[in-house]
C-alpha cells in the first residue's frame, strides 16, 4: 500500500494542526484571534520546552526558546481541548486557526518529543538536563546545539503526591519563532461569531472558511461543502 493512501485512511492522524487562543490580561481569546488575522502571523511570546524551567530559575529569557504551539488533534475532537482538564494550568477558548500539516511543516512546525520523567524511567531526561546545564554555564546558551533542540522536547510522567504531567495525548507541534499564516487556512470560532468574523475577514480581503470547533465531523464536512445550518439540521 502506498504510504500516502495509508495516512489518508488513518482517522487518528489529522490532516491539520490547530492553534487555539486563550484569554490573557490585556486581550481576550477572541481579540487575540483577530490580532493574529490582522497582522498575518502568530507571535511567539513565551518560552517552551525542556530548558524553560532552568532558564527561568536564572531569570533568563531567550528568543530561541520562544515558540508557537499547535496540536494535531483531529478537527472533530478539538472541542475536547476546550474542557477544564485536571492538572492543566491553561484553559483554551473556542478561537484559533487550523492549517494543514504540509503547510505547517514548510514553515518549520515540528512534533514535540516527549521524554518520560516517571521515577525509574528518567534515563532519557538526565543527559538532556546535563547538556542544558552545560550550555547555560557556558554563558553562550543560544549558540549551543541543545538550544535549538530544547524547545521541541517536553516531559511526561507522574510521581505520586508530587507531580503529574501527562499531556502527551495533546500531540503537540511547535514552531520556534513567529508563525506566518499561509495563504490557505481555517478560522475557528463559535458559530455565533461567524457573521462578525466574516465581516472582519472581508475587510482584510481574506477568503477563508470558518468552523465552530465544537462541531462534529459530519457538521464540519457539511459546512465546508457550503451548506447552511438550516439546510442540514433536521431538529
Amino acid at each position: 500500500m502506498d504510504i500516502r493512501e495509508l495516512v489518508r485512511r488513518r482517522c487518528d492522524l489529522s490532516t491539520f494542526v490547530v492553534h487555539l487562543t486563550r484569554d490573557g490580561k490585556s486581550q481576550t481569546a477572541r481579540e487575540r484571534l483577530k490580532s493574529i488575522l490582522n497582522c498575518g502571523r502568530i507571535k511567539a511570546k513565551s518560552m517552551f520546552g525542556h530548558a524553560k524551567n532552568s532558564l527561568e530559575e536564572k531569570n533568563f529569557q531567550y528568543d530561541s526558546q520562544k515558540c508557537v504551539c499547535f496540536t494535531e488533534t483531529p478537527l472533530e475532537y478539538t472541542y475536547l481541548l476546550l474542557e477544564k482538564i485536571d492538572h492543566r494550568k491553561v484553559e483554551f477558548e473556542p478561537y484559533g486557526i487550523a492549517v494543514t500539516k504540509r503547510l505547517a511543516r514548510e514553515e518549520g512546525v515540528n512534533p514535540v518529543w516527549y521524554l518520560d520523567i516517571t521515577p525509574g524511567h528518567d534515563w532519557l531526561t538526565k543527559p538532556v538536563n546535563e547538556l542544558i546545564d552545560r550550555a547555560i554555564e557556558s554563558g553562550n546558551f543560544e549558540d549551543t546545539p541543545i538550544a535549538k533542540l530544547a524547545p521541541f522536547i517536553e516531559q511526561m510522567g507522574t510521581k505520586e503526591n508530587e507531580y503529574r504531567k501527562e499531556f502527551w495525548w495533546e500531540r503537540e507541534w511547535r514552531k520556534q519563532g513567529h508563525f506566518k499564516l499561509p495563504d490557505h487556512f481555517i478560522v475557528l470560532c463559535p458559530e455565533d461569531d461567524h457573521k462578525d468574523f466574516k465581516k472582519f475577514l472581508c475587510k482584510k480581503d481574506l477568503s477563508v472558511p470558518l468552523l465552530d470547533p465544537t462541531w462534529g465531523l459530519e457538521q464540519i464536512i457539511a459546512r465546508l461543502a457550503g451548506f447552511e445550518a438550516n439546510t442540514i439540521e433536521m431538529l
